[in-house]
């Protein structure tokens, strides 16, 4: 049986700190034995840092590039005995020219959904959504298989080939004690930028309660003058933001453009119940009443959270591993052939 190599080629790639570089990075980290990847990322090209949002990079990168790096690299890994496979996890510049390259050779390939572009473009930009969804209904049409990241996600854009690709939980998060305290702690995990709809969090009124915001981002500097009351710490990382977890009391996920939520499933894993909206990646994960609470009324969602026993909340989603992520990934890629 011949060994599988995965090209994936992604617009975004460590250092930058998302949902899009967890997820990837943590299924290479845990892929069969007989599956290996070739990544294509940012730092192999020139490019400049996104106007506005200095965490993400636009790289340059012309057809006749991307055609030699796709080209050379399917050719070598064939002679070496491999089955090579495509999947294009962004549909910034990068993507797209490896999407229209391997539409042109008639190449199979997935692809995935990560966020909610149109929504996200916005909240930060005020551009209307009608002026962006035909770009990614059209950027996905010719994929075999559409990684989700959760199952509304999926059934919002059932006219793709769309599959759900589960997450899995770092071990460093898993359930320890938390210090106790009478303070009831809020926090807030992610990127601070516009879309992300931190103001929410911000604004939360709840007696004997602190707010912390873990993460950076463009909206800090704006958010820290206005919001005097909300400590922001920065990024975190390992075992220090598992602290930040585990002696947290809620998880608040104020977002409404994302279409899962890695901190939401980390929180769960420390124990910590979350609060968001309805809407999807919180409605996916979070069981009222369980885990955590939805609601339309933020504060309401918040303050329910407290009644949650711990154990319970861990026990949702104890199950969970990038290990069955990894298998996921190779069998929606074995579909593809």
């Amino acid at each position: 049986m011949a060994r599988i190599k995965i090209i994936i080629i992604t617009d975004a790639w460590t250092p930058q700190v998302n949902g899009v570089v967890t997820t990837y990075t943590n299924i290479v980290k845990n892929l069969p034995e007989d599956v290996s990847v070739d990544v294509i990322e940012p730092s192999q090209f020139n490019g400049f840092n996104f106007p506005f949002y200095k965490g993400i990079k636009i790289s340059f990168c012309t057809r006749y590039k991307m055609y030699n790096l796709l080209n050379g690299k399917t050719v070598f890994y064939q002679n070496q005995g491999y089955e090579v496979r495509y999947h294009i996890a962004t549909e910034g510049p990068l993507g797209l020219k490896a999407k229209l390259i391997l539409d042109e050779c008639n190449k199979n390939y997935t692809t995935a959904y990560h966020t909610k572009f149109p929504e996200f473009f916005k909240a930060m930009y005020g551009i209307p959504e009608k002026f962006t969804h035909w770009y990614f209904s059209w950027f996905h049409s010719h994929s075999t298989q559409v990684m989700c990241s959760s199952e509304s996600n999926a059934i919002e854009n059932r006219n793709w080939n769309s599959v759900v690709l589960d997450k899995g939980i770092d071990d460093i998060f898993l359930l320890k004690k938390k210090k106790y305290s009478t303070h009831k702690i809020l926090l807030y995990v992610g990127r601070v930028s516009k879309e992300k709809n931190i103001e929410d969090f911000c604004e939360l009124d709840i007696m004997n309660t602190t707010k912390i915001v873990v993460g950076d981002g463009p909206y800090r500097k704006i958010l820290q003058k206005k919001y005097t009351d909300v400590e922001f710490v920065g990024y975190k990382f390992g075992s220090e933001l598992a602290e930040f977890y585990r002696n947290s009391d809620v998880l608040v996920f104020p977002s409404k453009v994302d279409t899962y939520g890695i901190v939401m499933l980390e929180a769960m894993a420390s124990g910590t119940p979350c609060a968001g909206y309805n809407v999807t990646g919180p409605k996916d994960q979070i069981k009222n009443g369980i885990n955590g609470y939805v609601d339309n009324d933020l504060e309401l969602a918040v303050e329910m959270c407290f009644e949650l026993d711990r154990e319970t909340v861990y026990n949702t989603v104890k199950h969970k591993n990038w290990k069955n992520s990894s298998e996921q990934f190779v069998k929606y890629t074995t579909i593809s052939q």
